[in-house]
């Protein structure tokens, strides 16, 4: 919808604001993570009701990101302000909050 020139309804994130998730993603795995392990680091920082790691479908190899579903957005909060930039295995993660809709 346009009002003024300007379209109607744009998303948080393009007006500049924090969207509103309990998903967050986390880059640059090592592809020997654990699903287990990927959990159990991302626990104490609240319920975590899923944990994710991203496989390719042909070869069932991890993809070296994932995602982590929290009970509340303050949970998620916690956890980026913790993981963010930590050394996991060997290598640098980034977690940052979900973009879109990763409910499946």
């Amino acid at each position: 919808m346009m009002r003024g020139g300007r379209l109607m309804g744009l998303s948080s994130q393009v007006l500049g604001m924090r969207c509103f998730s309990t998903n967050i993603f986390v880059s640059r795995l090592s592809f020997y993570t654990t699903e287990e392990e990927f959990k159990d680091l991302f626990s104490p920082f609240g319920k975590v009701k899923e944990a994710r790691l991203m496989r390719d479908p042909q070869t069932g190899r991890m993809k070296g990101f994932g995602f982590v579903k929290y009970s509340s957005q303050a949970e998620a909060e916690k956890a980026i302000k913790a993981m963010d930039g930590r050394i996991l295995r060997g290598r640098l993660i980034f977690v940052e909050m979900a973009k879109g809709d990763q409910s499946q």
